[in-house]
């Protein structure tokens, strides 16, 4: 809840976001102490028989990790590793315990219940065990039991210290990478940006062509790849068909997302040259209501002579059961390509 409204009103250094900086401070050095305990080795971190790698974000919310791990655990499976993802399962069934939702063979029938993003993760690595749980070290120690991997990465823990890391990638939204430059609850920082300094590899997400790197980024240096987002094609929610961008050209269109970034996801739209007539914007992780929130937007497509309307892959997996045949459904299949790959395979993991 508070990221959604830390994402829409800390963009910008405001009134608020001044009354709010003695909390903001207090967070901070707490989020401080936290590292330095454990970097002092005053707390233990679990280490773990197999690499592992941390896929983090220092601002709240949309900075592209969960299409970057997808990337990544595909990346090294295509060397011949054996890896597997754990992810939090973040307002998912089984975020308070550890459950795997898939192995190397099979997706489970209970993995939908595990969460929007680990079950996106799930349908797109085959062969890729997942599990969910916010407990790391117990859904490392599941992952060492069942299928010994030579790399685990974790989704969202740069902030986490209970495991310990051997890579740690930060990534950041290339068009809003660090809002108002405040901590939580002023701004959109989990902790301040000198924090940079504990990461091994930067990642820039969504990068256009005319994007400069900030000199707050570069002075770190560290090694830092920028990545763009392109739509592969449009999948058919009911009978999965799939379509290219041509396709929409010329229909009536209407958005719905419930991410962290809804305009990321309209710019991915519009550089397709497909034109939308509105986009319905929901917080991360939205959990819909079909009655109060699908139906009468169903009802408006209709009355408006829409053709379809498109959403985000990971909406997708909260939206199949709602949507209905009488307005056609797709979600954007998106496809993560690092502008600089040659750097890139030369990481030594």
């Amino acid at each position: 809840m508070i990221h959604s409204f830390i994402e829409n009103h800390w963009e910008k250094r405001s009134l608020l976001s001044f009354l709010f900086l003695p909390i903001a401070i207090i967070f901070s050095l707490i989020s401080k102490i936290r590292r330095l305990l454990f970097r002092l080795k005053i707390f233990k971190s679990y280490i773990s028989k197999s690499k592992i790698i941390s896929v983090g974000n220092l601002a709240v919310g949309g900075s592209g990790k969960t299409p970057f791990t997808i990337f990544l655990a595909k990346f090294l499976q295509s060397k011949g590793k054996k890896v597997a993802v754990s992810h939090r399962g973040y307002k998912g069934k089984f975020e308070k315990q550890i459950k795997l939702i898939s192995d190397e063979n099979s997706i489970f029938d209970f993995a939908k219940d595990a969460g929007d993003e680990p079950f996106m993760m799930a349908k797109n690595l085959s062969g890729i065990p997942v599990v969910v749980g916010k407990n790391r070290k117990q859904a490392i120690e599941i992952l060492e039991k069942k299928c010994a991997p030579d790399f685990i990465i974790l989704d969202d823990s740069f902030q986490n210290f209970s495991v310990k890391h051997n890579i740690d990638f930060l990534l950041f939204n290339a068009e809003n990478p660090f809002g108002n430059q405040f901590v939580i609850p002023s701004g959109m920082l989990r902790e301040e940006i000198n924090s940079i300094k504990f990461a091994d590899i930067l990642i820039l997400n969504n990068s256009n062509k005319n994007f400069e790197i900030p000199q707050k980024i570069i002075k770190f240096q560290k090694p830092i790849f920028q990545t763009e987002y392109k739509i592969q094609n449009f999948v058919n929610f009911h009978t999965n068909d799939k379509n290219e961008a041509k396709y929409f050209l010329k229909k009536n269109l209407f958005l719905i997302s419930g991410i962290g970034n809804p305009k990321s996801f309209e710019n991915s739209i519009k550089n397709q040259k497909i034109h939308f007539s509105h986009h319905f914007i929901f917080p991360d992780h939205h959990k819909f209501d079909y009655e109060k929130e699908i139906k009468p937007i169903i009802q408006k497509a209709i009355a408006e002579g829409i053709d379809a309307i498109i959403t985000t892959e990971k909406d997708f997996v909260k939206l199949k059961d709602l949507s209905s045949s009488a307005i056609e459904f797709y979600f954007a299949k998106l496809n993560v390509k690092i502008k600089n790959m040659d750097e890139f395979e030369k990481i030594k993991f």
